[in-house]
């Protein structure tokens, strides 16, 4: 006679549970909020850049780590709560943001440069502000009748986008207003571009958890 215990666990590998899935997802969400905050930590700490910058890539490599868990999750589950397809994009954008945070610390540091423009503060404290509200989206996620509360951050989010738009922009301006060096110019255009860029990427995300939101809840 089978074992009820492995008899259970089958029909567990075979549907999937909620639990488990938000599991997955609330880990991804807080390991992009720690990537966040020690970029954060890493371009208002300027002295001590090198130590961070070896926090990022530690919080990156969990990103891959945890990424790979959830993969394995949903390969080996014939039926997964919502939809698989828009699970693995949404994971996929998040993961990018991660990497985007370390693409920009690695930069930081090969091209020397000197302590960050104020735009470039300012877009990184809105990315911070990104990645803290996906978290407490993600957080929520698992709790029942919180529909509403998990579209408030998603929102937020998409409003924090925005805002940074205008910060991209106005930090553009004031490095072409005043080209006195065109390599200094080039290489802060680039990381503008790049931490804009992370910030798109939270927004991805908050709109594919919003649609993942409606279909589990």
């Amino acid at each position: 006679m089978p074992d009820p215990q492995t008899k259970r666990g089958f029909f567990q590998r075979f549907r999937g549970s909620s639990d488990e899935l938000y599991g997955h997802l609330t880990q991804l969400g807080r390991n992009l909020e720690e990537a966040v905050f020690r970029f954060d930590a890493m371009v208002t700490h300027w002295d001590e850049r090198e130590g961070r910058l070896q926090s990022i890539r530690e919080t990156e490599h969990n990103g891959d780590r945890l990424l790979r868990e959830l993969h394995d999750y949903l390969r080996d589950t014939f039926f997964v709560p919502g939809d698989r397809e828009s699970i693995l994009a949404l994971t996929n954008e998040l993961d990018d943001v991660v990497d985007k945070t370390l693409k920009i610390g690695m930069t930081l540091m090969l091209y020397r440069v000197e302590e960050p423009p104020s735009a470039f503060l300012e877009m990184v404290r809105l990315l911070r502000e990104c990645a803290s509200n996906l978290r407490q989206a993600f957080d929520l996620m698992p709790q029942r009748g919180r529909r509403k509360a998990i579209d408030e951050h998603c929102l937020r989010v998409i409003a924090l986008e925005d805002e940074a738009d205008a910060v991209y922009r106005s930090g553009l301006e004031a490095l072409f207003d005043h080209p006195t060096d065109m390599l200094h110019l080039l290489k802060w255009k680039d990381l503008l571009d790049w931490t804009d860029d992370a910030v798109d990427h939270a927004n991805h995300v908050a709109y594919r958890l919003m649609s993942l939101n409606q279909d589990l809840h």
